[in-house]
């Protein structure tokens, strides 16, 4: 609990109140929201000292206007004291930044937020004090009910972690998207904290050795730098190793592939300097370095945050580890982002100004003042950004390159499913929507690639038998491996784009006795419109000729079918028997026997 009045020289954690206008907002804060209590029982004033704490102790920010919003920012919503007596007493800037946050304070409420935010966009400086004001109410949410801790830790991840992101500052990102995944799933995170503290680049043993590693090869080199270690989150790493493993990249079990469990960060006077020294580590680390995950995010390549660092990965036994290579002026915009220029003076944050979105059930979306439908398609989902055909701004049909007014309403039409949008999109999007299209063109492009090489091996297969290489199991492994492929669709990606020849796959097949005689497989596919009772009538045919169903691969869209069935030991004779039972069955548009 705070004292309710300050005097001149009186002190808060690291806040010598010596300015009469911050004196002054503490003393009419806590006058104002006297006899308020939050949750927990305690005066709702110690929130606002709380805040204000978060922003001065914490991100270091020192600039009075900021502090004084802290101790202000709820004070016209929650009391009776008007924006005009805040103007007379700490001037308009002030006044318009406990404005900006008093109109967020709206939450969820949709239809007041279009209304006062329908000409104005957010202020960075606005965003930055909100953020305070969330990560504390993050921090205390455990006095709250469980629906509303969920309510809140939700709307926290969906919006506000976002926030952060787009604003450069990811420290906090990394907060608040731990303590959302305390709410939202408590025994995963329970399980993902263990499994992440348990990880042997977390043991302070490897992190001195690879820490005193770096600062010898700084020292012997002559470099006057230093080096630091930084824990990635909980959500984070879960994120990443989710994704990962739909790509087959990572096991969802294990966090072992993952490089920035633990990462290092070499500082450095100068770009000139991270260069060099980046030299010096692949020619000291030789062939261990993964130069798979060698990226370079300087100048104009920086990330569309202003991220910027120089990033290589190392495969130590324990398991890989990003080393970052940055200067002191790129680490710190890299931690704090538009905090970090607050700090420094700077004016200009136009880069940071950001208008607001909403989706048809009300969420709210902050995104930069250019982005299109695009953007928005992409923020909601890579998936619904590949499908989409159009957006529906305030109700209205509008094409997807629409610049997105600011505080209205989006909905994205989709179409059919498909892996990336069929118009070029890449020149009305945000850079960071580019790169998600980017991807989504390329795996296009696989897909293509890897039916044309199924429709080269089908042809290849069908003496042999079959007519399609999953439905041979474990058999295909060898002939994988061979190939340096991972699974199936690797081999049909390297047919279809003749990486391997007809004649490769032959002689690999040959060897390991894939053939008609070696395997006495022969294949059905069966394709027409679904009727009751077709795939116990084909079963009980073949069954009837006294041989064995090994496997049934059977795929329904709408009303149609498509089947295909792997039968041992049926002879030439049999084969013909089905080809002309199954071609005579008008329950079936294609039949193919081999």
């Amino acid at each position: 609990m705070y004292q309710e009045t300050l005097k001149k020289g009186e002190s808060i954690g690291n806040i010598l109140f010596e300015s009469e206008k911050l004196l002054r907002a503490y003393n009419l804060a806590s006058e104002s929201h006297k006899g308020q209590l939050r949750k927990s029982g305690e005066p709702y004033f110690n929130h606002c000292v709380e805040v204000l704490k978060i922003l001065h102790d914490e991100w270091g920010i020192k600039e009075e206007k900021y502090l004084i919003t802290a101790l202000l920012h709820d004070t016209v919503e929650d009391t009776g004291i008007t924006l005009n007596q805040i103007k007379d007493v700490f001037g308009s800037e002030v006044a318009e930044l406990v404005e900006g946050v008093t109109k967020l304070d709206g939450g969820s409420d949709k239809d007041t937020l279009s209304k006062v935010l329908d000409k104005s966009y957010v202020n960075p400086g606005v965003a930055v004090i909100k953020l305070a004001d969330r990560l504390h109410n993050m921090r205390t949410l455990g006095y709250m009910k469980p629906e509303k801790q969920i309510a809140k830790s939700t709307e926290t991840l969906d919006v506000y972690t976002r926030l952060a992101e787009s604003l450069g500052m990811w420290q906090v990102k990394r907060e608040l998207e731990d303590l959302c995944f305390q709410y939202l799933d408590p025994e995963n995170y329970k399980q993902t904290k263990q499994q992440i503290d348990s990880d042997q680049r977390n043991d302070s043993l490897f992190i001195s050795f690879v820490n005193s590693k770096l600062e010898q090869s700084l020292r012997e080199n002559g470099y006057s730098g230093k080096v630091e270690s930084r824990k990635n989150g909980y959500w984070a790493l879960k994120e990443k190793q989710r994704k990962l493993s739909m790509q087959g990249k990572c096991s969802p079990e294990s966090f072992f592939e993952i490089n920035d469990v633990v990462s290092f960060r070499v500082r450095l006077p100068s770009v000139d300097d991270c260069c060099k020294f980046l030299a010096l580590i692949h020619e000291s680390e030789g062939n261990v370095v993964d130069f798979d995950r060698f990226d370079e995010f300087v100048g104009a390549n920086k990330r569309v945050n202003g991220y910027q660092a120089i990033q290589t990965t190392i495969n130590f036994p324990q398991g890989p580890v990003e080393i970052a290579l940055v200067t002191d002026e790129m680490e710190e915009f890299n931690n704090w982002g538009v905090v970090s220029l607050i700090n420094h003076g700077e004016t200009d944050l136009k880069d940071f100004v950001l208008k607001l979105v909403f989706t048809p059930s009300g969420s709210l979306r902050f995104m930069r003042k250019e982005a299109t439908g695009v953007d928005f398609a992409a923020l909601i989902n890579p998936r619904v950004l590949a499908e989409a055909t159009g957006i529906r701004v305030n109700g209205n049909k509008k094409a997807l390159s629409t610049v997105i007014p600011n505080a209205s309403t989006v909905e994205v039409v989709v179409g059919k499913p498909r892996r990336a949008p069929v118009d070029n999109l890449e020149y009305y999007c945000l850079p960071e929507t580019r790169k998600i299209l980017e991807e989504q063109r390329r795996l296009q492009k696989r897909d293509v690639l890897i039916e044309k090489g199924k429709e080269i091996m089908e042809t290849f297969l069908a003496p042999r038998g079959i007519l399609d290489i999953s439905d041979l199991g474990d058999i295909v492994n060898p002939i994988l491996y061979n190939f340096g492929c991972q699974g199936c669709d690797d081999l049909h990606f390297m047919v279809g784009n003749q990486s391997i020849k007809i004649d490769e796959l032959t002689s690999e097949f040959d060897r390991v006795n894939i053939t008609k005689s070696g395997l006495k497989l022969s294949t059905l596919r069966l394709a027409g419109t679904d009727h009751p009772g077709i795939l116990i009538d084909v079963v009980r045919r073949i069954s009837e000729m006294g041989t064995n169903i090994v496997h049934i691969n059977q795929k329904n869209i709408d009303d149609l079918f498509n089947l295909r069935i792997i039968v041992k030991d049926l002879t030439l004779e049999q084969e013909d028997i089905l080809r002309v039972c199954l071609k005579n069955d008008p329950r079936f548009d294609t039949s193919i026997v081999v």
